[in-house]
């Protein structure tokens, strides 16, 4: 019986659908077509709009295009990240100055060395 329900219901809206458009006004201007310049005028307003925010998204993304273009490329980074880990850490230069100022201190104390060893 649901499945007959749905059936009438269907017939239902379809006459209520036939209905409204035998309904509509035809011809003369002043029937459903009223003041359709107006609306008309008003979507070509809207369009222009649209069509004016279209232009500058547009020149947006080729403005970021460009910039994009002049960014480093992958493999730049890649060279950039090998001579980056290639410098001299803190442990490193710590040790290099130790042994610099060891030499330093053993120049400059190089006759009080070679008394106390009695060379």
């Amino acid at each position: 019986m649901s499945a007959l329900t749905n059936l009438d219901d269907a017939r239902r809206a379809r006459e209520e659908a036939s209905t409204a458009v035998s309904s509509l006004k035809t011809g003369g201007g002043d029937g459903t077509s009223g003041e359709m310049e107006a609306r008309v005028k008003a979507l070509e307003d809207k369009f222009d709009k649209i069509d004016s925010k279209l232009t500058t998204i547009g020149n947006d993304i080729s403005y970021l295009k460009g910039k994009s273009e002049g960014l480093p490329t992958a493999i730049a980074f890649g060279e950039l990240k090998g001579r980056v880990d290639s410098l001299p850490t803190t442990a490193k230069m710590a040790g290099l100055i130790g042994i610099a100022v060891g030499l330093a201190t053993i120049i400059t104390k190089w006759v009080e060395i070679k008394a106390a060893l009695g060379i």
